[in-house]
């Protein structure tokens, strides 16, 4: 496998967004044009290899699916890969903008996305007829109006998506089923740290707290990010804001008419996995080419499997447990299998 770090301009043009293009060995002799796919990367300052340096998280989703698909793959079936550092992450930065991150709205993560789509496009190791998008988390919220806005940009449209961990979920139930997750572990704690932890988190301070956030979010004059906690937390204001705004079921049924692959686990406790059931499937994307739809048992958010309950009291220790392991087999395996089915015919 060749591993290139790559650059391509912002949507704004404000900026160059760096990341890493990963491609097969060239076969000699061999003038095969490759099928590709672009990670659109799930929230937070997340990096080309699907870390989080700002936490010092290294989660090693990004870098080891494009491993799988650039080289673990037979070598007639290779896929390239093109995952990218977020604006304000990484390299993709402006010189004397700490907040640059923060005044990125979920439009601008779109239609970046879109140039990275338009730089795989041009690439002459690559079949723009065989282009395909994975999203994991909130970036399969977002891949059906990435699909649009490839169409409005006039490039050719995308041949699939691939739904990890996100598919047909909004933010606001995303959230909703994280404050009942918290609330859950909270009851399980037990002893001294139990009787605390229910004084200190209940279902009413949880509310409370992301209705005061939300104000802030929609305070006058809309602001590009908002301080919190006497400026130790900087929250995303117009993220939040278009986030809210966004019908992602609307999106799902208009702009959906790609082959679709949608996976969530059902161990994942940040995003509900029902919507992968094969009739709900359906009729989210009733446009699509085809879809295929997978509720793997043990699979966790981090697209690892877990044997034991998952919760998210202790989500930092637990990503990082998760982050030393291998992407999950079955994952990989239903993903080469549709990737063999509809990229090679087989």
């Amino acid at each position: 496998m060749i591993v290139k770090e790559v650059s391509f301009p912002s949507a704004d043009g404000t900026l160059q967004m760096y990341g890493d293009l990963s491609l097969p060995e060239q076969q000699e002799q061999s003038s095969d044009l490759l099928p590709a796919i672009v990670i659109v990367n799930g929230s937070g300052p997340i990096d080309r290899n699907g870390d989080i340096p700002q936490m010092k998280l290294k989660l090693n989703t990004s870098n080891q699916f494009a491993k799988h698909m650039a080289e673990e793959r037979p070598k007639d079936r290779a896929i390239a890969v093109l995952s990218y550092d977020k604006r304000g992450v990484g390299k993709s930065k402006k010189k004397n903008d700490k907040n640059l991150f923060y005044r990125t709205g979920m439009m601008d993560i779109v239609l970046d996305a879109v140039e990275a789509v338009r730089y795989v496009f041009a690439h002459p190791r690559i079949d723009k007829s065989k282009i395909i998008l994975m999203g994991h988390s909130e970036g399969a919220i977002i891949m059906p109006i990435i699909c649009q806005e490839v169409k409005k940009a006039g490039l050719t449209d995308i041949f699939g998506c691939i739904f990890y961990a996100g598919f047909g979920e909004t933010l606001e139930k995303a959230l909703e089923l994280q404050r009942e997750t918290i609330l859950a572990d909270v009851q399980m704690e037990k002893g001294v740290k139990g009787f605390i932890l229910r004084s200190a988190v209940t279902e009413d301070k949880l509310v409370k707290q992301y209705e005061s956030l939300m104000k802030k979010v929609h305070a006058e004059g809309d602001p590009d990010f908002i301080s919190m906690q006497c400026g130790l937390v900087k929250q995303p204001a117009k993220w939040w804001r278009e986030h809210m705004a966004y019908d992602v079921e609307g999106a799902l049924k208009d702009y959906i008419t790609c082959h679709c692959l949608a996976i969530t686990g059902q161990k994942d406790v940040q995003v509900h996995n029902e919507q992968c059931s094969t009739e709900k499937a359906a009729a989210l994307v009733p446009l699509a080419a085809s879809v295929e739809s997978h509720r793997p048992i043990n699979l966790t958010h981090s697209l690892r499997s877990s044997d034991g309950r998952e919760g998210l009291l202790n989500i930092k220790s637990n990503f990082v447990r998760m982050g030393k392991l291998p992407l999950d087999a079955e994952l990989l395996s239903i993903t080469d299998d549709w990737c063999d089915r509809r990229l090679f015919g087989l």
